[in-house]
C-alpha cells in the first residue's frame, strides 16, 4: 500500500516540474545593462577673457568596459579676448576725437566648436564614474560689432580697421581655428538617466595664448 501511494506521487511531482519550468521560461529576461553609451544636453559657462554662457550637445559609445569616445558639439555666447575689446576702446577714442561726437563700440565673438576624443573611466562603478580624456577638435568664430548709436557696422570697421588682435579672418564671414581639449569630470548614472558634471580646458592653435575653460552639466539617457 505504500508502495501504491508512492508511486501515484510520480506524476504529480512530474506536472508540477514542468508547470514550474515553464513559468520560468515565460517570465521575460532581465534588460542588459545600459553601458553601451549616452546622449546627453549641457547648460554652462565659458571662462577665457569673457565669462559668457555656452551650451552643447554629446554623445558616447563604450569601446572597451574603462573606455569610451565621444563627440560634442558646444555653442559659446561670446568668447572676445581683451585684446580685441582693447582695439576697439582705441579706436572709439580716435574716432571721437576725429568727428567731435562721442563713438562707442561693443563686440562679441560668437563661438561654435565640434570636438571628438576618448574619455578613460578612472572607476567603473554602478553610479558614480569619474573620467579623463581629451581630444581634437575645430573651433568656428564669428565676430560682430556694434556703435551705440549706428547699430551694426562689423563690415565697415573690419574692412577699414581689419582685426588687430588677429583671432578672426577680416577678409571672412567666420574664422575656423583647429583646437585640442583635455577634460575630466563625473558621470552619475541612475536607470536611464545619465548626468555629466564635466570641465573642458581648450586650447586654441594659430593664436597666440589663446585658450579657454568650460564648465557645464548635462542631462540625457544611457542607451
Amino acid at each position: 500500500m505504500t508502495a501504491f501511494k508512492r508511486f501515484s506521487l510520480v506524476p504529480c511531482l512530474v506536472l508540477l516540474t514542468a508547470t514550474l519550468a515553464a513559468a520560468q521560461e515565460g517570465r521575460p529576461a532581465a534588460p542588459p545593462p545600459l553601458d553601451h553609451g549616452y546622449m546627453t544636453g549641457a547648460a554652462g559657462a565659458s571662462f577665457a577673457d569673457t565669462r559668457a554662457a555656452t551650451f552643447g550637445v554629446e554623445i558616447a559609445e563604450s569601446l572597451h568596459p574603462r573606455v569610451q569616445a565621444y563627440m560634442a558639439f558646444n555653442y559659446f555666447d561670446n568668447l572676445l579676448n581683451d585684446q580685441a575689446a582693447s582695439d576697439l576702446a582705441d579706436l572709439g577714442d580716435f574716432l571721437t576725437d576725429l568727428h567731435d561726437r562721442p563713438w562707442e563700440f561693443h563686440a562679441r565673438d560668437r563661438g561654435l566648436a565640434f570636438s571628438g576624443g576618448a574619455k578613460y573611466l578612472l572607476s567603473r562603478g554602478p553610479t558614480f564614474r569619474p573620467y579623463v580624456g581629451g581630444g581634437p577638435g575645430v573651433l568656428n568664430l564669428q565676430r560682430t560689432i556694434t556703435e551705440r548709436s549706428i547699430g551694426d557696422i562689423t563690415d565697415p570697421v573690419l574692412v577699414v580697421f581689419g582685426a588687430p588682435d588677429g583671432f578672426i579672418e577680416a577678409s571672412e564671414k567666420s574664422t575656423f581655428r583647429a583646437m585640442a581639449e583635455f577634460i575630466a569630470g563625473v558621470g552619475v548614472a541612475h536607470g536611464r538617466s545619465y548626468v555629466d558634471v564635466g570641465y573642458r580646458y581648450r586650447k586654441v592653435f594659430h593664436i597666440e595664448s589663446f585658450s579657454f575653460s568650460q564648465f557645464t552639466v548635462g542631462v540625457g539617457m544611457r542607451f
